[in-house]
């Protein structure tokens, strides 16, 4: 049986690390959907309706997290 988990290589995680912006960008695309999830809050309009939308304030902040993470993430090689 095969195991079709996706991963982000790691050469990807230690250009990131190291500042390169196109990997950050690819590492924040990579987690887009599950950050998207994290975000979403219920709105409700006039009738009472409630609807599920991403609140874009909070996938920003989220966003900015994983970017000060990435910034301070280090790799020891042993």
């Amino acid at each position: 049986m095969e195991n079709n988990t996706k991963r982000i290589p790691f050469a990807v995680i230690v250009a990131a690390t190291n500042g390169d912006e196109t990997a950050i960008q690819e590492i924040l695309n990579f987690y887009d959907g599950y950050i998207s999830k994290l975000s979403l809050r219920k709105l409700y309009d006039e009738y009472g309706n409630v609807y599920m939308v991403v609140d874009s304030e909070l996938k920003g902040r989220i966003q900015a997290a994983v970017m000060d993470m990435i910034a301070n993430f280090e790799i020891i090689v042993v």
